[in-house]
């Protein structure tokens, strides 16, 4: 298949999974007018609709339905393909993909990178944190870190870890308007939440739990920002310790009581799990996440 035909296919696919134009081209990159063109390429040079409008988007029609399974099938044997030459050398090396969240790879593994690139100077990792979680069967990552769950898609591997998430505020903050301490107390405080479809949306959904859906001052849409809001003082907000017990000068707010910790899993495909740069990376992953056991869950 020619590089322009599984473009094409790849689009298909994220338009299937989105049920969306918008969603599709938010995951690649792409514009909702180049996504609606490819999709009508594909449409007229196959001679049949592919998708259907329906009150939650676009659905597959039946030819949709027979081409989705074609081109699952295909985008597994283009990504067995992609690791071919390093399976047959049987030495790790290439390019390794690994999907996961900001606050994983910028926290927890980055520090770890020198010693993984002098035991493996052959393999290249790409972190891809803009479209967490990406998806393995379409190509856009070799490796996934999920949290909550192993998600949907049909992936081997295994939880690894656990990671915690509490309250934060600076303790500037904490030392000017002090931090609550019982349930009624959180509406008499600047809370900082998340903004519109956050990759975060579990830990949002556990924040407005504990705070008894309390109104929020300000919203963010990346972590990154919503750590820059708390450290400058201007509210309290739900981080993964990971995160917030990074900075000396944030305080937890009733650190044993307002916690909670999610389960994080590594994913491959099924078909990549062997192939030497893989399962390297994979190990790698795996072995960290052990020994950093304590500062993912926040235990202090």
């Amino acid at each position: 298949m020619s590089q322009a035909n599984w473009d094409l296919y790849r689009v298909f696919l994220a338009v299937a999974e989105a049920r969306s134009y918008s969603g599709a081209g938010r995951r690649l990159k792409l514009s909702h007018a180049t996504v609606g063109r490819k999709i009508a390429e594909l449409e007229k040079s196959l001679g049949t609709r592919l998708f259907v409008q329906t009150n939650d988007g676009f659905g597959l029609s039946p030819a949709g339905e027979k081409l989705k399974a074609e081109a699952d099938d295909i985008a597994t044997a283009v990504l067995r393909a992609g690791h071919a030459v390093s399976a047959a050398s049987g030495t790790p090396q290439g390019i390794v993909r690994v999907s996961t969240a900001a606050t994983l790879a910028g926290y927890w593994l980055m520090p770890h990178m020198v010693a993984f690139s002098e035991a493996y100077p052959e393999i290249e990792i790409e972190f891809v944190t803009d479209t967490w979680p990406a998806s393995v069967t379409r190509r856009e990552a070799d490796i996934v870190i999920r949290l909550y769950g192993p998600g949907e898609e049909n992936l081997v591997g295994r939880k690894i870890a656990r990671c915690g998430v509490a309250f934060y505020a600076s303790r500037h903050y904490a030392e000017t308007h002090g931090l609550p301490t019982q349930r009624g107390e959180w509406k008499q405080h600047r809370l900082i939440g998340f903004a519109g479809e956050a990759d975060e949306a579990e830990l949002s959904r556990w924040a407005k739990h504990v705070t008894r859906g309390t109104p929020m001052y300000l919203r963010c849409s990346s972590m990154a920002d919503m750590v820059s809001a708390v450290r400058n003082h201007s509210g309290i907000a739900p981080l993964t310790c990971l995160m917030g017990d990074s900075h000396d000068d944030l305080v937890r707010v009733s650190p044993q009581k307002l916690f909670s910790a999610t389960e994080v899993w590594v994913l491959a495909h099924p078909d990549l799990t062997n192939t030497p740069a893989v399962r390297a990376v994979l190990d790698f992953i795996a072995d960290t996440a052990k020994t950093d056991r304590d500062k993912l869950l926040g235990k202090v």
